[in-house]
């Protein structure tokens, strides 16, 4: 389990669309989105990288805080 912090959430429809983009990534089993603070808690077998979540978000306006 990975807990990341993304920005420019700020209703139920971002954390559907953030949902199912971080999913598609490959080994990503699960993705909690809390639309209201942007903590995000992804379950996979192994540590997803910045770049991975970055191009998921891509044209979007989201992106992970550091």
């Amino acid at each position: 389990m990975q807990t990341i912090y993304i920005t420019g959430t700020h209703c139920p429809a971002c954390k559907k669309l953030i949902e199912r983009k971080l999913s598609m990534i490959a080994d990503v089993d699960n993705v909690d989105v809390d639309y209201e603070s942007g903590k995000t808690v992804i379950t996979s077998n192994r540590t997803i990288e910045k770049q991975e979540i970055a191009k998921a978000l891509e044209g979007m306006p989201y992106a992970q805080k550091d």
